[in-house]
């Protein structure tokens, strides 16, 4: 008797929730634009830090609120970030190492 090859719905649905977001993520960035009729375009004017367009070095301020660069969100995201490629790469390896038991027994 042949083995039964393995279901491949979860993949599928899997697949089909990633594309669903995906196509969704770059729709709120529309929100933050200005109003108009839309017939005209407009660029919003921001003014250039004295000195000149890139701050140098140590030149900016310390982190006042949790979302500012260097602040307790951001770090927080990283810290996330980090976890969760850790524990995938924790998941390979021990799907890895099962699967070798698995063949040289």
């Amino acid at each position: 008797m042949r083995p039964r090859p393995a279901p491949r719905r979860p993949a599928f649905v899997a697949a089909l929730v990633l594309v669903v977001l995906l196509s969704l993520a770059p729709a709120p960035a529309a929100y933050g634009q200005e109003g108009g009729d839309g017939t005209t375009t407009s660029t919003s004017v921001v003014p250039l830090p004295p000195g000149g367009g890139i701050p140098l070095p140590n030149s900016g301020r310390a982190p006042t609120e949790a979302g500012d660069r260097g602040g307790a969100l951001q770090l927080a995201v990283f810290v996330g970030i980090l976890a969760g490629v850790g524990v995938i790469g924790g998941l390979a390896w021990r799907e890895s190492r099962k699967a070798r038991r698995g063949s040289s027994g």
